[in-house]
């Protein structure tokens, strides 16, 4: 009975899950452990690598 209660009162809780935001382009979010990605943006679309692009225009 005391279960059903608690189970009763935690489904009147309102739950609030707050979203990943980011303003890049594209992002994901792995984790290493398992390699589940837990986050992902646009991760399809091919992207020049940033530190290779920086080398290129020096």
């Amino acid at each position: 009975m005391k279960k059903l209660i608690i189970i009763c009162i935690m489904l009147l809780i309102p739950v609030r899950i707050k979203a990943i935001e980011t303003s890049a382009t594209s992002a994901i979010l792995v984790d290493t452990d398992s390699g589940r990605i837990l986050y992902s943006k646009d991760i399809h679309n091919k992207r020049s690598i940033a530190s290779i692009s920086k080398i290129m225009t020096t």
